[in-house]
């Protein structure tokens, strides 16, 4: 039985951290082998190191020369060595995991090849898309691109899976929220009233580091958005379609964005407190604060708060906040990041809460709080509020007007998933993240799944996005920052 061969693109942090013990802990299970990596020339050194520390002699690598490093369209050195690996080793599949700039031009590239496709979300972003105006309408014709691209690659190959890593889809505990508002809304033909969002990553960035770190930076123009942010924007649409239908369907929605920038930031943490916080800072410190106001003028944004009204035609259905930052509670306590893990490490700390109205008839707040990092090896007290695995769901429903209800349901997420994946899980996120792969694989093994997070289902999530980006960047160039965007989900699914 010949092995399924992967494709990874772009050998990072994150994919260090799931895309690749997921696939090497599940080859026999799933016959599947990551046969080829690619990522850039200077990553050399350390992809090697990483190789060599797992004894990894069978994963062979493509590292791409800086002459021939493009985001909006492959270079054509680099197209042909894709082709020749899809086609030398029979790739079925490829998983995307590069800086989101460099996301569309690979994912065309494999739908034209007819390759299965697994990418890390946003589905693009473009330098200076916080900033300047035009720019954010690029991600509206990035996605219409790949849509076209995908289904005219579906008819002609039959068989074919655009997923996206949209991980809280996959999440039990997004699962049995999406079920509750999902059944009030057949009882009683309500949608989401209202919806209020907020996470913070808790990853504390000095003023240097926000100039010269690359790795989930602000230095190109944009930020927390095109990171993390698209999971919540995302979420948002999801939930609101369980509250949906024909006669209270969503068409437009309102946007109106306030965004903190980098400047914002050291206002209200300036080079002097940082001195009078850390004694060695002048030494670590690179930059004066007036060069450092200089040089990220135009940087992306650390947070971004964004007040949103879906609406039907002119009739508001359902009000929303989505709050994200960057900048919040964080372990971090010492000065160097060199050697440190940004992904996942430096302090960082996620913070997360979810709180929805369903009218008179429901309630549900979903919060995940965590005081300490990840720490694979600790098995006791998961649980609890700040523990790794904290997640709880408190439910109300009006139980005087439907007996059968329960005035009040608590739910944590050990009450949904027993499933801590010994050595590889950091929580239960990466437990989502692990079933997304899975599905992919699945699908690749020629099982019948029903997509949890197809391409085609994330055209709403990309009009949010883009909107988002318009109202900051309008407020940026003060010009008026509420935008008003078109709320369509694609029709014509193959």
């Amino acid at each position: 039985m010949k092995k399924i061969n992967l494709l990874l693109i772009g050998f990072g942090p994150h994919a260090k951290r799931i895309y690749y013990p997921i696939c090497k802990s599940n080859s026999d299970i799933y016959n599947i082998q990551l046969t080829y990596a690619v990522d850039l020339e200077e990553k050399r050194t350390d992809i090697t190191k990483f190789l060599a520390e797992k004894n990894d002699e069978d994963t062979k690598i493509y590292f791409i020369q800086p002459q021939n490093r493009t985001y909006n369209k492959l270079s054509s050195i680099v197209e042909k060595k894709l082709n020749q690996i899809v086609d030398q080793h029979k790739i079925t599949g490829v998983i995307i995991s590069t800086e989101p700039r460099a996301h569309t031009m690979y994912g065309k590239w494999a739908l034209k090849k007819g390759i299965n496709v697994l990418m890390d979300k946003p589905i693009s972003t473009h330098e200076n898309i916080s900033t300047d105006s035009e720019i954010p309408k690029k991600l509206l014709q990035d996605y219409q691109m790949l849509k076209k691209t995908y289904i005219a690659a579906k008819r002609k190959y039959k068989r074919l899976y655009f997923s996206l890593m949209s991980q809280r889809r996959w999440h039990p505990a997004f699962k049995k929220v999406r079920e509750l508002i999902k059944e009030v809304n057949e009882k009683t033909n309500c949608p989401i009233t209202s919806i209020q969002t907020f996470h913070s990553d808790g990853q504390f960035r000095f003023p240097s580091e926000i100039i010269d770190i690359d790795y989930h930076g602000f230095n190109k123009g944009f930020g927390k958005v095109s990171h993390s942010g698209y999971h919540f924007l995302d979420i948002v649409t999801w939930l609101l379609e369980a509250g949906e239908n024909r006669e209270k369907s969503i068409d437009n929605v309102d946007i109106f964005t306030n965004s903190l920038r980098p400047n914002d930031f050291l206002s209200q943490i300036n080079l002097s407190d940082y001195g009078k916080i850390f004694p060695n800072f002048k030494k670590y410190n690179k930059y004066s604060q007036k060069k450092i106001n200089i040089m990220s003028k135009k940087y992306g944004e650390l947070d971004s708060f964004s007040s949103l009204a879906f609406k039907h035609g002119n009739q508001t259905i359902t009000l929303a906040s989505v709050n994200l930052i960057h900048n919040g509670f964080s372990k971090r306590s010492w000065l160097s990041v060199e050697n440190r893990d940004l992904y996942k490490g430096n302090g960082r700390l996620r913070h997360e809460s979810h709180f929805i109205e369903q009218g008179p008839f429901q309630a549900i707040s979903l919060i995940s709080y965590q005081s300490n990092e990840i720490n694979p090896k600790e098995k006791k007290n998961l649980y609890n509020v700040g523990d790794e695995y904290h997640l709880d769901i408190h439910v109300f429903r009006n139980a005087d007007l439907f007996q059968e209800w329960k005035t009040y349901e608590f739910i944590s997420i050990k009450d949904l998933t027993g499933n801590i994946m010994d050595n590889r899980s950091r929580g239960h996120q990466e437990d989502a993240r692990r079933k997304a792969v899975l599905e992919f694989i699945k699908f690749l093994n020629g099982e019948k799944i029903n997509p949890t997070s197809d391409l085609l289902d994330h055209e709403r999530s990309t009009q949010l996005i883009y909107g988002i980006y318009k109202s900051a960047a309008n407020r940026f160039n003060k010009k008026n920052p509420l935008i008003n965007v078109p709320f369509r989900r694609t029709k014509n699914k193959i």
